[in-house]
This record gives C-alpha cells, structure tokens and sequence, in this order.
C-alpha cells in the first residue's frame, strides 16, 4: 500500500481546462464499461460513501500528515481491480465510488477564490465532435448534461471537504494507528497487507462523552463504525485476488 498516499494522477492521464470557446463543439460518448478503471487497485472516497462502499471494500486511509486520506481496496496488487471483470463491467451490485463515476472530468479549486474549475481528461477515448452528449448547445451555454456534472462535481467536492474535516479530526483524537492485517485463504495461502492506518478501537473506546457527541454530531460516528465494519471485507478480497490469478473471475 505504500504507493497509495498519491491519488492525483489517478485514471488520467491528460488533465485540461474546459474553455466554452476552445471545447465548444466537444462531445462524450460515454463508456459502457469500466475498462478504465480496470488498472487500480483503490480509489479514493468520500465519509458520505462509507455505509454502501463499507458493503464490498475494505476502507483504509492512506497516506502521512495532511495526505492522509480514506480509499476503498479494490484490489491486492498494483494495477488490478478485481471489481472489474474481463468484459470490462464492475460487479454486479458493487457499489461504484464516486471518484470513478465522475471520469472523465475531474474538479480543480481556484487559487484565492470559492467554488472549483471544471476540467477533464483529454485523452479520455469518448471525446469526439460529432456524437454523444454536447458540453454546450448552438449559442454557446451549458447543456443539461453539462450542468449535471458540474453539479455532481459540486457535491463531490464539498463532500471531500467534509472528509477532510473528518481525518482532521480523528487526527486531533490521536484515534488512527498503523497496521496490518494478515490473510489466509481456506486452502491455506496467506497475504500480509501492510502500510496502511485504521482507527483504534481500545482509543476510540477511551474517548469521553463529549468527544463522542461532539463526532455525533458532525456526522462522523457513523462513518466510524462503517469504517471499522468494513475491515472484515480483507479477506473476501483475497478470495478475489486468489480467483483472479487462477482466472476465475
């Protein structure tokens, strides 16, 4: 997992600025599988999907100091998610976190200023002129499926602030602690997943009443728990991970 505290670059490849004069003919087609996603092994996520993504993948944070950031495992090794199957489509009845659905555009803060710039990557292979869905319509303004997406990247972004504030604050309570777990499968094949953070239960268990209500309050408990539900998906991964490499899935 060390390579995991860097999720900028993941999924793009070539990230530009939308301009309504430069992008003004640009269209999408949009994908009908996940083949781009096929290649990582976790993305990054938000508290506000903890309860349904805390169903499939195990949640980890990642990361040192203000990187320090919560992803769902998707896979053991670098370079497979085996949420993706060989036709290219995530499992069936997976939650699939936003991160991934909101490619090929991708938010940008403005330096000095509220709110964010809409970018996106153009190498994304759906970008075309003449079919799928228009950014902009004939005099030049937001199409619906263009104020959708800004939209969806709007709360995206407010919901990664929240997160934010919430690894802040378990930071604050000194609640995260390094670990790792060990795997074993039910014909005996073992994996040690390491370099990763959880929260503490025995410190969590510590915390006064105040501390608690003051993270019920915020929205936060819940996420807790959900995280801490969410460890016991490590070894169904590896059930995964063991039927990939068999080529089983």
């Amino acid at each position: 997992m060390s390579d995991s505290g860097n999720t900028t670059l993941l999924l793009y490849k070539k990230i530009d600025v939308l301009n309504r004069e430069a992008h003004k003919h640009l269209r999408l087609r949009q994908a009908t599988d996940c083949r781009f996603a096929a290649d990582i092994h976790f993305t990054p996520l938000t508290g506000a999907e903890f309860f349904l993504a805390a169903r499939h993948y195990p949640i980890l944070f990642v990361g040192e100091g203000d990187n320090l950031a919560p992803i769902a495992l998707l896979g053991l090794q670098p370079g497979q998610n085996t949420f993706v199957g060989a036709d290219g489509q995530w499992e069936k009845n997976a939650y699939i976190p936003a991160f991934v659905r909101r490619y090929p555009f991708v938010p940008a803060p403005q330096q000095g200023a509220e709110g964010f710039t809409i970018c996106f990557d153009s190498e994304c292979d759906g970008w075309n002129d003449s079919e799928g869905l228009a950014l902009f319509d004939a005099d030049g303004k937001n199409t619906k499926f263009l104020d959708d997406t800004i939209s969806f990247l709007g709360n995206f972004t407010a919901e990664a602030e929240r997160t934010n504030a919430y690894v802040a604050k378990l930071k604050e309570l000194d609640l995260f602690a390094d670990r790792s777990l060990q795997l074993r499968s039910a014909g005996g094949e073992n994996f040690t997943l390491r370099d990763f953070k959880t929260i503490d239960e025995e410190k969590f268990a510590k915390l006064d009443d105040a501390q608690v209500l003051e993270l019920y309050k915020a929205g936060f408990l819940g996420w807790i728990y959900a995280h801490l539900m969410s460890l016991g998906n490590a070894n169904q991964l590896f059930d995964r991970h063991l039927a990939v490499k068999a080529g089983m899935h």
